[in-house]
């Protein structure tokens, strides 16, 4: 996936989760991230960690699919 492409899908990722109230944790620090989770209410929504010792590269295109059919839409602008 494109960087440009990415940087689409984790904007509207980040935005449908500041609208809704979901918290998005990182696992690592910010030049070598191993995991990330949606977190709602105390509850895992989506995880995507590293089976590897090597960073993780995200999916932010699956991550957005997964909360749009769980029915959170739309985003902050």
């Amino acid at each position: 996936m494109s960087a440009a492409k990415k940087k689409i899908f984790y904007n509207r990722v980040r935005r449908t989760c500041l609208k809704h109230g979901i918290d998005i944790i990182y696992d690592g620090s910010p030049g070598a991230i191993f995991g990330v989770q949606l977190v709602k209410d105390g509850s895992v929504m989506f995880a995507d960690n590293s089976s590897t010792n090597r960073p993780l590269n995200i999916d932010w295109e699956s991550m957005h699919k997964k909360i749009t059919e769980d029915g959170y839409k739309g985003g902050v602008k």
